[in-house]
């Protein structure tokens, strides 16, 4: 069921990246396009495991309208720019043992121009980590995994004479959950669901001046969560989703 609503929108995606295409604008990265992107991730929690990306990496698909944000023309106050993409990847885990498998990350910013070439905005990403049931190298019990965070952009654009622009974008976290499937392992009855109070992330961007070509770099860092409750045919267990961070580093091109 959660692997198919993540489809779902991932199809939705598509459909309205090709319903873009159809315009008769001229597309770029600087403004309004369609986009697709290849890129490396990494995930660790340091001391504990790492999910990193493998061959062929990772994949995006998206369509935006930063031409608010972006046009040398616009001091603020002039409407809305956004973003929104679609991600699926082939990573493998290193912890208790090593496992392969495979993500799917749904990400959408909307910002609001304001003077001197600054924005403010907010931004909702999901990450469904498609890492059970099953067993890793050294047959430690794997589960899904469900990332959510909620966050406020607030940046700034270089725009140079050339046409060419820097983009960036500091990422302030409101909140998030991770949901760890654990009622899909033996001997687990319920899910362990954790809010994450704590952390912050940054994207920094070069787009050439024709805006066909986009080098980009995310990362986020957040604290650990809360501490809840789950249950198992034992009894009672607490668990915490440990301190993390998070970076991809990629390349992006116009449709």
């Amino acid at each position: 069921m959660r692997l198919s609503l993540v489809t779902a929108c991932m199809s939705i995606l598509i459909c309205a990246a090709a319903n873009a295409l159809d315009t008769k604008e001229v597309k770029s990265l600087n403004g309004k396009t369609t986009f697709y992107d290849w890129h490396y991730s990494s995930y660790e929690e340091p001391g504990l495991m790492t999910v990193k990306s493998r061959f062929p990496l990772s994949f995006s698909l998206g369509v935006r309208d930063e031409t608010n944000i972006r046009n040398p023309n616009v001091s603020g106050g002039q409407g809305i720019s956004w973003n929104i993409e679609g991600s699926y990847g082939l990573v493998k885990y290193d912890g208790s043992g090593t496992h392969n498998h495979d993500y799917y990350k749904l990400l959408a910013e909307g910002y609001y121009p304001i003077p001197g070439a600054f924005f403010a905005g907010i931004g909702y990403r999901r990450l469904f980590d498609n890492f059970g049931p099953g067993r890793t190298s050294t047959s430690a019990g794997t589960y899904d995994r469900l990332s959510i965070y909620l966050y406020a952009p607030l940046g700034y654009n270089v725009r140079n004479d050339d046409g060419s622009n820097i983009k960036l974008q500091y990422n302030y976290f409101i909140r998030g959950q991770q949901t760890s499937y654990l009622s899909k392992v033996p001997g687990y009855l319920t899910d362990l669901v954790n809010d994450q109070k704590k952390g912050f992330g940054f994207d920094v961007s070069y787009t050439n001046p024709e805006g066909s070509w986009e080098t980009y770099y995310r990362y986020w860092s957040i604290e650990d969560s809360e501490i809840p409750s789950g249950v198992t045919i034992a009894g009672t267990i607490y668990g915490y989703e440990p301190k993390n961070k998070t970076f991809e580093i990629g390349l992006r091109y116009r449709l």
